[in-house]
């Protein structure tokens, strides 16, 4: 395991998996100040996901899994806001959380990732269960929805089959959170599973994150 200290952390309504791009909108003055550091520096910064509080104008209480994300695109705006694209890293834990001057910043250890007992006996089941939700996905909203290729990797296909379901943020967090690639994608299937009963009977939930773009 690596320790990084003085990291960069960034709290969003989201949950930025390993493997995955997303959206950023930065005009807060603090997190405008934590990027100006990132792109002078190597880039990179943590998402955590807020369990308590607001993205914007105060202090966010944090779970301590997160993503290490790496600046991809930056486009400036003349009002100093900027829009950039990240892509997911490594993920980390968050050893001490330091006082917020003027960002959030925190002491982390990144995460060694573990395949797991017999991970390539879970990961037919847990394709099978994404690609049969996203068909109910598909079929209930009249949407083309196209399954995501999997690395060969089969710690990046755990990611990247969580990454697929649209889930309430705390679900999203225990993909996150899974011990190893074997457990993740059982929990995949599960949740999966779970989503296509309830898509076919109901209908799509109102309001559900889908962690598509996040304003700061």
């Amino acid at each position: 395991m690596i320790q990084r200290m003085d990291t960069p952390l960034f709290p969003l309504h989201v949950v930025l998996f390993p493997g995955s791009a997303m959206p950023l909108h930065v005009f807060e003055t603090r997190y405008r100040a934590l990027m100006e550091r990132v792109l002078s520096d190597d880039r990179r910064f943590g998402v955590l996901a807020i369990r308590r509080g607001r993205e914007v104008g105060g202090y966010a209480d944090t779970f301590r899994i997160g993503t290490m994300a790496v600046v991809e695109q930056v486009q400036r705006a003349p009002d100093g806001s900027m829009a950039i694209i990240v892509t997911g890293h490594e993920r980390f834990a968050v050893d001490v959380r330091l006082p917020d001057d003027p960002y959030p910043v925190g002491e982390v250890t990144i995460l060694d990732e573990q395949p797991g007992e017999h991970p390539s006996k879970e990961l037919p089941g847990a394709r099978a269960a994404v690609n049969r939700y996203l068909s109910v996905v598909a079929r209930v909203h009249g949407d083309d929805v196209v399954a995501p290729a999997l690395p060969d990797d089969v710690v990046s296909a755990s990611f990247a089959l969580a990454s697929a379901l649209t889930l309430d943020l705390p679900e999203r967090q225990r993909l996150l959170e899974a011990p190893d690639a074997a457990n993740r994608l059982k929990l995949v299937a599960e949740l999966a599973k779970r989503e296509a009963l309830l898509l076919e009977a109901v209908g799509p939930s109102v309001g559900r994150p889908t962690d598509a773009v996040s304003p700061n």
